[in-house]
């Protein structure tokens, strides 16, 4: 099966097209698995099935590197947006997900810009592990807690362990704010660990202290800087995305 792997920040997923063929009948879950081992595999946080769909430009699943399957993630739709816009030579592109219809948009400086909904509070007053915060959901949950301090390991310290409190596992933002217009955020993935950067962490992060925050923040994650941007109650990401190679796996190895 061929693939191309592609990073948004950092956050490497693993691509296979079959707009055009029908999907295989394999594992998926043991695919991701196996092709996301970083010393035994490819190497990715997960991987994308872009499928047909008789309504939308596409219909994208994920699976986590741990073979879960994801609701959503906002780094792989706006990959799924440039291959999309590429392919079929278009600028907005219409995504089916777990979690909804998304909407993508090739900007003219050829940064993708994603519809990412509205989100909402799950619960606003939580307390994990001493940590203080929100559960967000943004098509998938994220427990957000602000910190004076954004200590250099606080994700591979305590995501694991804030994850384990939560029966179906959760994904975890550690966010500092800098300023109206800027925030810093670490993440840990349900499913993937620690992760450089996240786009639905980054939505989930501004929402949560949006009070404190402009219309347009910058979000600095380990990988590099997203840019969130509220039109009303909808929320949008946008940031560049970039091809690493394309490849094939064998699925008889």
């Amino acid at each position: 099966m061929f693939f191309v792997k592609m990073q948004a920040q950092g956050n490497d997923y693993l691509y296979f097209n079959f707009l055009e063929n029908e999907l295989p009948k394999i594992d998926f879950s043991e695919l991701a698995k196996n092709i996301c081992n970083r010393k035994l595999g490819v190497g990715a946080d997960g991987i994308v099935m872009i499928c047909k769909d008789l309504q939308h430009d596409a219909l994208m699943r994920i699976f986590n590197a741990n073979g879960s399957e994801a609701e959503m993630c906002g780094s792989a739709l706006r990959c799924v947006t440039h291959i999309l816009a590429k392919k079929k030579g278009q600028n907005k592109i219409f995504v089916n997900t777990k979690s909804g219809v998304k909407i993508g948009e090739v900007l003219k400086n050829l940064q993708i810009k994603v519809n990412m909904g509205v989100p909402k509070f799950i619960d606003e007053n939580v307390n994990v592990l001493n940590f203080g915060g929100q559960v967000v959901s943004v098509g998938n949950p994220h427990f957000v807690t602000f910190v004076e301090n954004l200590e250099p390991n606080f994700a591979q310290n305590f995501g694991a362990k804030i994850e384990a409190k939560f029966t179906h596992g959760i994904n975890v933002q550690f966010v500092k704010i800098v300023s109206k217009n800027k925030v810093k955020i670490q993440i840990w993935e349900r499913g993937s660990g620690v992760t450089l950067a996240c786009g639905t962490g980054a939505i989930a992060a501004v929402f949560a202290a949006k009070k404190q925050l402009s219309n347009l923040v910058e979000v600095e994650m380990p990988g590099g800087i997203v840019k969130v941007e509220f039109k009303g109650e909808e929320m949008f990401l946008i940031g560049e995305v970039n091809c690493v190679f394309e490849g094939k796996w064998n699925l008889e190895k």
